[in-house]
This record gives C-alpha cells, sequence and structure tokens, in this order.
C-alpha cells in the first residue's frame, strides 16, 4: 500500500526491515516457519498452511468472548423470565382476590349462588396455579445464578489462558497435534 493509499484509506504504513548480506546469514533460519507458498530449500512441493496461530489465537479469543457473552445473556434472560413470572403471579393474584370480592358483592346483591360459587371456584383455581407459578420463577431464578455460576467458572478457568494466548506470552500447542487425541 503507497503512502497516498494509507494516507486515504486511514490505514498506516508499517516500518519495514531489509535484512541483507551477512545480516541474513548472522539470522539464519531463526527458527521461524516458512511464509506459505515459500519454497522449501531442498525443492520439495510447496506443504500446504491451513491457517496460522495468530488466527487461531484471535478465533479463540473470539470463542471466548463469545462463550462469557452468552452465558452472561442467558443469565439475564432468565433473571427477566423469572421477574416476569413473578410479576404474573402477583397480578393472578390480585385477580383472584378480585374476582372472590366480585363474588361476595354479587352474593350481597343476591345474584344466583351458583354464579357467585363459580367465580370463588374460578379464584380457587387460579391461586392453585400460583405454586406452579412460584416454582417455575424459582427455577429460573436459579437457572439464572447457574448461567453466572458458569460464566464466572469459564473465566476462572481459562481467563488467565486466553489473557495469556492474547498477551503472546504462552506458547501455542500445536492444533493439529492435539486434533485427534
Amino acid at each position: 500500500m503507497s503512502e497516498n493509499e494509507a494516507a486515504e484509506s486511514g490505514g498506516a504504513i508499517e516500518g519495514t526491515v531489509v535484512v541483507k548480506g551477512s545480516d541474513l546469514e548472522a539470522v539464519g533460519d531463526a527458527g521461524l516457519p516458512d511464509a506459505p507458498g515459500d519454497a522449501p530449500a531442498d525443492g520439495a512441493e510447496v506443504e500446504a498452511h491451513r491457517g496460522g496461530r495468530i488466527a487461531d489465537v484471535i478465533g479463540d479469543a473470539f470463542t471466548f468472548m463469545i462463550v462469557i457473552s452468552r452465558l452472561a445473556l442467558a443469565a439475564a434472560a432468565m433473571r427477566i423470565l423469572s421477574e416476569a413470572v413473578r410479576g404474573a403471579y402477583d397480578y393472578v393474584e390480585d385477580c383472584a382476590a378480585s374476582v372472590d370480592g366480585l363474588a361476595d358483592i354479587a352474593g350481597g346483591l343476591h345474584v344466583d349462588a351458583s354464579v357467585t360459587s363459580a367465580h370463588h371456584d374460578a379464584a380457587a383455581i387460579a391461586r392453585e396455579t400460583l405454586a406452579e407459578a412460584e416454582a417455575l420463577s424459582g427455577e429460573a431464578a436459579e437457572m439464572a445464578s447457574e448461567f453466572d455460576n458458569a460464566a464466572q467458572g469459564h473465566e476462572d478457568d481459562y481467563g488467565s489462558v486466553n489473557e495469556a494466548m492474547q498477551t503472546g506470552d504462552a506458547d501455542v500447542a500445536d492444533r493439529e497435534y492435539y486434533s485427534n487425541r
């Protein structure tokens, strides 16, 4: 990329060091792998590369962040569900009390007993579902807590590994070596 192209695109031009002559012999191989597409010195065929370690490290970092984010989102969703169920619980409880109150008023106004009885039965059925709603709310809150624990556990277990990979302080294992283990 030329300086003009870099300036137009907002990109930066990085410095390049060219090693020549005796410096090249002093540096030698330096243990660095051949660049993709470089022909081996012995004239053998070029070996296919399946991606670089940098791409793997970046991919692993994104995977780590995605896992943590999804666990946090799941925990938040379960908290919202728990609160929604608890809100529905309160609403149903209020409705049942209101239906009972209206049935009592209707009874005082000499409305047929079968009608007031049906309203009291409906309120009782509504209250029976409240136990299930309360259990559901409790389970959702517990699941939210478990998702939080899983996210924290994942962070505790792999956070230092992820950090070491990002800073470059870790020696990266060869993925192909471990892929069939």
